[in-house]
């Protein structure tokens, strides 16, 4: 079962990664949260590729006009395309979904990257708090909108991609302890009461496991071979602005840059893993899988338990509801693609 060690952390944290060079000349790719750190980055990367077309997203035109004229001027492509995306509002992803659709637009591969992280307790206008509905709901909503495209894209000798960043930190996720006994996990996660101040502080953690889940459900109920390999990626500990939102105490901020000035990454190489899961080859091979410096490794324990299982079917069923009373077509979309269970 998948196991985090202090060795094994180490050891990813300062290894080399490589960068990949795959063609993408024919692929028309979409990197969400675009504007800094690793989406930046990411797309950067896959600018410099010169791929059909380049679709990058920031929460606001004013972030989309400055992350295209920063990715334009690192990587030398000059028709990349930046569109406003905010996770924290339902209407904003149906909004970018149907500019989308409404544009004719292509996607080879999708990088859903944006996410946060906090330990204050806030709402969103749509009443889930922030980082749920950010780090989690409006990134599985956007993914399931986004899958007929991705499906129309596929082919049998190539299927298109779905990377979803997801962290190591999912294996210090809350373990739902007497989920089975909740009339609704979503709910229960969601409620302020719930949100004590030892719950806030992991909830980063445990958007990171859902993601985890999400992921693991999809690929389950995608034909095989799959026209879209979906996968959850470990970018490693990173200098991000991830962190930004924390409520730190100044100890909490002097150990957290401590740690980081020791252990980890660029920003740059972080991003590689997201390049890689994204264009390189044998994507089928990473179908449903968690990647970890651009290998496939097992999740953590809890994921891969009997109890854990449990749970993430349920989260499924949970999420489609939620998402569908959302938006109506992703009710359409899981019946026409997905297979019944």
């Amino acid at each position: 079962m998948g196991k985090l060690t202090t060795f094994g952390f180490l050891r990813e944290q300062w290894t080399d990664l490589p960068i990949s060079t795959t063609d993408v000349s024919d692929q028309s790719l979409v990197v969400v949260g675009a504007n800094v750190g690793l989406g930046n980055e990411a797309a950067v990367h896959l600018a410099q590729l010169k791929p059909k077309s380049l679709l990058i997203t920031s929460r606001d035109e004013v972030k989309c006009e400055q992350s295209k004229a920063d990715v334009e001027t690192r990587s030398g492509m000059t028709d990349i395309k930046s569109w406003p995306l905010e996770l924290s509002s339902f209407d904003s992803v149906r909004s970018f979904v149907n500019k989308f659709e409404a544009k004719g637009c292509t996607a080879n591969v999708l990088i859903a990257n944006a996410g946060m992280s906090t330990t204050k307790y806030t709402k969103t206008p749509d009443g889930y708090e922030t980082s749920l509905q950010v780090n989690y709901l409006s990134t599985t909503l956007l993914s399931i909108l986004m899958l007929p495209h991705l499906i129309k894209t596929g082919t049998p000798e190539h299927a298109s991609r779905l990377v979803i960043v997801s962290s190591v930190a999912h294996f210090q996720a809350n373990r739902l302890e007497g989920a089975e006994k909740w009339p609704s996990i979503i709910d229960m996660i969601n409620d302020e009461a719930y949100c004590t101040s030892s719950v806030m502080m992991n909830r980063y953690q445990l958007s990171k496991l859902l993601e985890v889940m999400f992921i693991r459900e999809l690929s389950s109920r995608l034909s095989t071979p799959t026209l879209v390999a979906v996968s959850a990626v470990n970018p490693g500990l990173c200098h991000s602005r991830l962190t930004r939102d924390v409520d730190l105490n100044p100890f909490s901020k002097f150990v957290m840059n401590i740690l980081q000035g020791l252990l980890a990454r660029t920003t740059e190489m972080g991003s590689r893993t997201l390049v890689h899961a994204a264009i390189e080859p044998s994507e089928r091979e990473r179908h449903g899988r968690y990647l970890s410096s651009c290998k496939v490794t097992e999740e953590s324990d809890y994921a891969l338990s009997a109890e854990g299982r449990e749970v993430s079917k349920r989260l499924w069923h949970e999420t489609l509801k939620i998402l569908g009373d959302i938006d109506p077509r992703v009710n359409t979309i899981v019946s026409e693609n997905l297979i019944k269970e």
